[in-house]
């Protein structure tokens, strides 16, 4: 299976089977957010994480004064199957997961643009720094492709082209750990490629990778602002279901569909 159309219509057709409960994260929850939350009824039972209770809302309502620390809690108890980080602020939220889990939180995004499907990370400003980091993101990624059924291609970005070399001290070193990374993926058993600065040779793989945090969250609201690519939300690389989403979203549907369609591909170690 290749990342197109086809894989996000088996994803939504995995998500409507599976109807996991997934809580998700809502503080000021107004008659417009909570009305946009009802065609993701359709993926899944949702338990609403938040502050005051909607009293128009017919969806469960959990109220509470830390949304992002009750979401974690529920999804580390078993309370519920997946979470979605819904419009709670995103540190807090990552913060309790790292403490609950005690994982550093990476995050890879899936992205569909004009047919195109493929996952997209580091998206945290503050991750993806070193190359274990990066290589990290390339080995846990194809694995979790590998669990939806894909074969992934991945490509690894960097800050130059070979060929820049001795430009600056610092894109020399871009460029070192670019081949690096590349070259120990494909020795751990992924199809990677190392494509420099080139980030438009990249069209068709499954699983991109930036230089680092910084440029990925930049590439990744470039691709939102200029290119209308549609986010479906960023499962964070942990053995639980957890879905990060913008606060700045109209909808979670894709988050809510996404977390579902995980539910029960992954093996808990005991």
């Amino acid at each position: 299976m290749i990342m197109d159309q086809e894989f996000l219509r088996s994803l939504e057709a995995r998500a409507r089977k599976r109807h996991a409960r997934i809580g998700i994260g809502i503080l000021n929850a107004d008659a417009q957010l909570i009305t946009s939350l009802q065609p993701a009824t359709e993926y899944a039972d949702l338990l609403l994480v938040g502050g005051e209770p909607c009293c128009d809302c017919a969806l469960e309502q959990i109220a509470t004064e830390e949304p992002w620390k009750e979401l974690v809690r529920l999804l580390a108890e078993g309370e519920i199957d997946g979470a979605v980080r819904g419009n709670l602020p995103a540190g807090r939220t990552m913060r309790a997961l790292a403490d609950r889990f005690n994982v550093r939180v990476r995050r890879l995004a899936l992205l569909e643009l004009s047919g195109w499907a493929f996952l997209f990370g580091p998206v945290g400003i503050d991750e993806g720094d070193t190359v274990s980091d990066r290589l990290g993101l390339v080995l846990d990624g194809s694995n979790f492709l590998k669990q939806l059924g894909v074969m992934p291609k991945a490509s690894i970005l960097s800050g130059g082209r070979m060929e820049d070399l001795g430009r600056s001290e610092r894109v020399d070193r871009s460029l070192a750990e670019g081949e690096l990374i590349a070259s120990l993926a494909r020795e751990a058993g992924v199809e990677a490629r190392h494509r420099g600065i080139l980030i438009e040779s990249c069209r068709g793989d499954d699983l991109l990778v930036a230089p680092e945090g910084i440029s990925g969250n930049l590439i990744f609201r470039t691709l939102l602002l200029l290119c209308g690519v549609r986010s479906l939300g960023a499962p964070v690389i942990m053995e639980d279901v957890f879905v990060d989403s913008s606060r700045a979203r109209g909808d979670f549907n894709g988050p809510v569909m996404l977390a579902s369609a995980m539910v029960g591909t992954k093996e808990k170690k005991v």
